[in-house]
């Protein structure tokens, strides 16, 4: 069995759709995935996310990208979050990231886990695979 690691240190909608992605794929194949988030990307995973609103998108933008998604028949990135959860792949947030969010543990979705830059290294260390978004 393999092992994957990603690290979201973006919060623009793409790279977290391609990880997402990457992580049930994975899941599908039976690896243990580690998806860890970093800088502005922490936000996404709070209970406040509303969509793309925190994603780095203007409105002509979010408004394509929204169309494009239901036209092609692609999931909403909050439905692949949950799914993920649902699979197994484990989420880590930055703790530093999330203070200079000026949020807390208390703002985390559920079943997510703070994390800082060893256990990173750790998990990154003994991974087959490691991506960087």
């Amino acid at each position: 069995m393999g092992k994957l690691t990603i690290l979201l240190a973006d919060n623009s909608m793409d790279k977290l759709y391609h990880g997402l992605v990457l992580a049930l794929d994975a899941r599908s194949i039976d690896w243990t995935v580690k998806f860890f988030v970093t800088s502005q990307a922490v936000a996404i995973f709070t209970k406040k996310f509303s969509g793309r609103a925190k994603l780095r998108l203007g409105f002509f933008a979010r408004l394509f990208v929204s169309m494009e998604m239901k036209r092609m028949k692609l999931p909403d990135v909050e439905l692949l979050i949950q799914e993920a959860i649902k699979e197994g792949v484990e989420f880590y947030i930055d703790e530093v990231g999330l203070k200079i969010a000026h949020l807390g543990k208390e703002d985390l979705m559920d079943n997510i886990k703070l994390s800082g830059g060893i256990t990173y290294l750790k998990e990154a260390q003994d991974s087959d695979v490691v991506v960087t978004l």
